[in-house]
């Protein structure tokens, strides 16, 4: 009987019980898509790196190198497992095209490689290796759309001309922020292309289980073996590779759990006017006996079934938009077989989402529980003016508001040229890299001086980076990158100190500073010529290039060999910025517009940003749309005696709309206002938290002012407009006679 007392309740209000399965829904949905999304990106990036064996260590070098030095080093040295050496053949871009297409805008270095002899292999699109003939060429997966390329396409090196046979997939290199992309070539091949580039050497490395990588590269700077280059580690391979598409990742789940929040409130707030309204229905079960357990039993169990509904639903709903958005994670890196461990883990994410509703309302059930019989049955209503429910439209549309900014001032962030000065670079225009060249100080002097010169150049600096060895405080050492010149002309972003300007001051990357374990105002020994030199740290700042392991000096203490150059300027207004950068050209080094730089850098995480924001947005004005209709129909239906009251004494339907239109409406602007200023304050922290972990310190939004003082709120409050009027609209329908039956 009582069973069917609650299923009778369930047909008689549907409105409620179709706006409680939705909110269980949609906070399934969204949490579900996080765990698949975060299942299929980890996964594939795991497998691609099994199958095509990344190395545990990578030293970068160029010069000569002895392999005997190696063989000696790898039988001394336990960690060990295996060791080999591949060969990178930098191109000049300016002499390759893809297609037809030069690639002398292009921010990469890019370069010939032959597949590896015992790891490091370069995967083709079903997984395996592929076998490459002379004359042929297999290209990086990211360029593929770029260039509108496909097999037959045509590759040129100066005056060779290869096919492109097919397209690979670099576990290193996949990634835009990997700096370099390796094209696979023959053996054959790349002798005969040899004299092309320049080429430089990747020393790789393959440690036994349980082996400890401090300890290995403590062992490995010891032994002075060649490593003019950066050093690059298995994590920082994974999280490079992670960071494009792990960013909308972030932005789903932080939408997860403000739309679970949402829920909670919401299904609260129908369950208050659900037991108000059944109030005298309770009063009269207990008078029959009926414990408060029993009572608060049969009321969760409806909420079970709507859990159960919303969960399956929200299943369903996740695996839409799941197809489109993975579909660029298992180009780069494949796709990965987790069968049952996936499906377990998109329902266990749905039960949790469900679970913690659950939990919410069975804490709010608890209140019936105080109630006595007679009070449940001869209580007058209470006399509260109904604040609470107008509070609550407020945080929904706040909550909403902040939901839509905060993914979309992240993209405004990273796609704008200002957070270069994340990258540990300063916001020039212009970008001069002096790489692969045999006298890169004697080319650095020449393109300095010719911008010195140059009327239209503003301002400029040259910076050179070296190689140190540094000390660790356990008395071991590790390489250093260290980078010289003048910081002060195009300053990077500091969250503390200052940058270096006397002789014996060294500013960290944030994360050198985490892994050394230093501060400013702390000492940090360098090995120059031989013998060790103080620096003063002065200073921590943003990088999250180079795995975020740099450091900057004013001057360069010793005649160490510089890896590369690089050299900023800024132009002057007037000046035709293509044509400046097709003169310097011609002098044989890399020009990109520093916009340009960012733009290929974060492409793979702008596109997915870009992805992100938009269902985020769609998702706010869903549920801003959703939740205020809903609420207002359930306000104008519990003050349907008063609305009806008000008509007999003479007021129009008209005047009562627009009394509840302003009693919706002004909660609904006072929280787009309140959104917009905790997406700025608390939307920038939990960001900067995230890019933090990468290097990127003291982060701050870039914010395009039209979308968030008109774009945004225009947006949400137009739905919130409809969504107010759409929910009053009952109010014609309520008759004058109604007040005459008097209070339900």
């Amino acid at each position: 009987m009582l069973k069917k007392l609650i299923w009778n309740d369930v047909k008689q209000n549907k409105l409620m019980s179709t706006a409680t399965v939705f909110f269980m829904a949609i906070s399934a949905a969204l949490l579900t898509l996080t765990v698949l999304l975060s299942g299929n990106l980890l996964g594939a990036i795991n497998t691609l790196m099994d199958s095509a064996g990344v190395p545990d260590f990578i030293q970068m070098h160029t010069g000569a190198v002895e392999e005997a030095e190696f063989t000696r080093f790898a039988e001394s040295c336990a960690e060990v497992q295996d060791w080999q050496i591949c060969r990178f053949l930098n191109l000049d871009n300016s002499n390759v095209a893809l297609d037809g297409q030069s690639l002398i805008d292009s921010t990469q270095d890019n370069g010939l490689c032959v597949q590896g002899e015992r790891f490091d292999f370069l995967l083709g699109m079903d997984g395996a290796c592929p076998q490459i003939l002379p004359g042929e060429v297999y290209v990086p997966i990211c360029y593929r759309d770029r260039y509108g390329l496909a097999a037959g396409s045509t590759m040129t090196i100066g005056g060779q001309t290869l096919t492109v046979a097919g397209f690979i997939r670099d576990a290193q290199m996949n990634s835009m922020m990997a700096s370099s992309k390796r094209f696979l070539v023959s053996a054959a091949d790349y002798a005969l292309l040899r004299g092309q580039g320049e080429e430089e050497y990747l020393i790789e490395f393959l440690l036994r289980d349980g082996a400890d990588m401090n300890i290995f590269q403590t062992a490995y700077t010891a032994s002075s073996l060649p490593a003019n280059g950066p050093t690059i580690t298995r994590p920082l391979v994974r999280m490079m590779n992670a960071l494009s598409d792990g960013t909308m990742i972030f932005v789903i789940f932080l939408m997860s759990i403000i739309v679970l929040l949402i829920s909670m409130l919401c299904i609260h707030f129908i369950l208050s006017l659900q037991m108000e309204r059944d109030r005298k229905e309770v009063g009269m079960l207990k008078a029959l006996g009926i414990g408060r357990k029993e009572i608060r039993r049969l009321y969760f169990a409806k909420y079970l079934l709507f859990s159960l509904c919303g969960a399956f639903i929200g299943l369903g709903t996740a695996a839409i938009p799941q197809k489109p958005l993975v579909r660029q994670l298992q180009e780069l890196y494949g796709t990965t077989d987790q069968g049952t461990w996936k499906t377990l883990a998109a329902l266990l994410a749905a039960l949790l989402a469900e679970g913690i509703i659950l939990l919410s309302i069975r804490h709010s059930l608890k209140k019936t529980d105080k109630l006595s019989a007679l009070s449940a049955m001869f209580q007058m209503q209470r006399g509260d003016k109904g604040y609470g429910k107008y509070l609550l439209i407020g945080f929904v549309t706040a909550a909403c508001t902040f939901l839509m900014l905060v993914p979309q001032n992240l993209y405004n962030t990273v796609s704008s040229p200002k957070f270069v000065t994340y990258m540990g670079i300063g916001s020039a225009e212009i970008r001069i890299d002096v790489r692969q060249i045999k006298d890169i100080d004697s080319m650095t002097a020449q393109i300095a001086t010719a911008l010195g010169q140059d009327p239209q150049v503003k301002e400029y600096t040259t910076l050179q980076t070296c190689s140190y060895p540094a000390a660790l405080p356990d008395g071991g050492t590790v390489n250093l990158t260290v980078e010289t010149g003048d910081h002060s002309i195009f300053p990077v972003s500091f969250s503390a100190g200052i940058l270096p300007t006397g002789e014996n001051e060294i500013a960290l990357s944030s994360l050198n500073a985490e892994e050394l374990k230093l501060s400013v105002g702390d000492t940090l020994d360098l090995n120059v010529n031989g013998k060790k030199s103080g620096y003063t740290v002065c200073g921590i700042y943003s990088d999250i290039t180079n795995g975020g392991k740099t450091a900057k000096i004013r001057n360069r203490p010793d005649t160490a060999p510089v890896i590369w150059s690089v050299l900023y300027a800024s132009l002057e207004e007037s000046t035709d910025k293509e044509q400046w950068m097709a003169k310097y050209r011609g002098t044989g080094v890399d020009v990109t517009d520093v916009e340009d730089y960012v733009r290929d850098t974060y492409a793979q995480t702008l596109v997915q940003l870009r992805l992100a924001s938009r269902v985020a947005g769609g998702i706010a004005v869903l549920v801003t749309a959703v939740v205020l209709t809903l609420f207002l129909r359930l306000i104008v239906e519990r003050e349907r005696y008063a609305i009806s009251l008000r008509k007999a004494l003479g007021f129009t339907s008209g005047t009562i709309k627009r009394i509840y239109f302003t009693k919706g409406l002004v909660p609904a602007v006072l929280g787009i206002v309140a959104g917009l200023t905790l997406g700025h304050l608390c939307g920038e922290s939990l960001c900067g938290m995230v890019l933090k972990s990468l290097g990127a310190d003291s982060f701050r939004f870039v914010i395009n002012w039209g979308q968030v003082m008109a774009g945004i709120p225009i947006v949400i409050l137009g739905a919130a407009i409809l969504a107010v009027w759409a929910g009053i609209s009952q109010i014609g329908q309520i008759k004058a006679y109604e007040c005459c039956r008097g209070k339900e």
